[in-house]
């Protein structure tokens, strides 16, 4: 019972004596390389009393050296991006005069940092999916560079599998930007995720949300639509061929069988005109007129000659 007394009360009196009680829970989150060192106030402090904290770091090297100062801050958290290579940090909260003593991580950035998900482009081709891919990167103050260019390899991990059945996952590895998907049903919901694999340190990278497509035909023309569409080009140009035909024979013969006039003009003038009143045409003869008939005499070719000859005769006879 005695020394639990005791601890309580080292824990409420130690600001009396010239120390503080050290920041708690302090970790490093590190994404892409971006390492940010946090951690909680000391036991019976909050965030927003007067309380700093002084952030130290030494690289891990065999021969160390000196710590170097890094922050002053009253916030709960210190930037280290700059640090790329292993190294200590030492947090240490001050009140006054007064100081906590240091609590010391260590902290390897290419080997403990998290990978991100990469962004992840789909797309439906012909039966195939189309993948693009970007990204994780490093991000910080002044620039934006792939996490590619700080590991100096990157390897992209496929996982798909058809909606209906995500028992059946497939993957693929690519170190390329793109790729695409290959042997797919038709006609069927494929789901994927991607993450960034780098296999020199083993490190997977945390998935890009998931995705699912819709595959259409594999880009194969059926045989049954090539004999349709031949079918109807051939029904088509026979169609036009006959249709001109019989339209041309009809234009030929109708010229032909109604060749094109016209009425004179003098005509046309007296045909618009219309009459003032009926002609007068005789219906029945008149005894004024009276009747004139004369004998008409058809003589034919043989008649004509018979004719001749009887004249000759006569002529012969009248000089005799």
């Amino acid at each position: 019972m005695y020394p639990y007394a005791i601890l309580v009360f080292l824990c409420l009196f130690i600001p009396g004596f010239g120390k503080i009680p050290p920041p708690t829970n302090v970790r490093m989150d590190s994404v892409n390389l971006k390492n940010i060192l946090r951690w909680n106030p000391p036991p019976g402090f909050e965030e927003d009393e007067d309380i700093r904290y002084h952030v130290q770091f030494r690289l891990d090297f065999r021969n160390p050296g000196e710590y170097q100062n890094c922050c002053l801050t009253q916030h709960l958290n210190c930037d280290l991006t700059v640090i790329t290579y292993k190294f200590n940090a030492t947090v240490t909260a001050l009140v006054g005069d007064k100081q906590s003593d240091p609590v010391v991580i260590h902290f390897d950035p290419y080997a403990e940092t998290v990978i991100g998900p990469p962004e992840v482009l789909v797309s439906s081709r012909s039966g195939h999916m189309d993948i693009s891919f970007s990204g994780p990167y490093f991000e910080s103050d002044s620039t934006k560079d792939s996490i590619k260019a700080k590991y100096g390899e990157l390897l992209y991990r496929v996982f798909y599998w058809k909606k209906e059945d995500p028992s059946h996952v497939l993957s693929v590895n690519t170190s390329q930007s793109t790729g695409t998907l290959t042997k797919l049903e038709t006609w069927t919901i494929y789901c994927l995720k991607v993450q960034a694999y780098i296999s020199s340190f083993g490190k997977e990278g945390l998935f890009s949300p998931e995705i699912c497509r819709k595959t259409t035909d594999d880009g194969r023309t059926p045989w049954w639509q090539i004999a349709g569409m031949f079918l109807a080009t051939m029904l088509f140009t026979m169609s036009a061929t006959l249709g001109l035909c019989y339209f041309g024979f009809t234009a030929r013969r109708k010229y032909l069988s109604f060749p094109s006039y016209s009425i004179p003009e003098h005509l046309k003038e007296y045909l618009s005109k219309p009459f003032s009143s009926s002609p007068n045409l005789p219906t029945q003869p008149s005894e004024e007129y009276g009747e004139s008939c004369e004998q008409l005499t058809f003589i034919s070719v043989e008649s004509e000659e018979e004719t001749n000859g009887e004249m000759e005769k006569n002529g012969e006879k009248l000089q005799n």
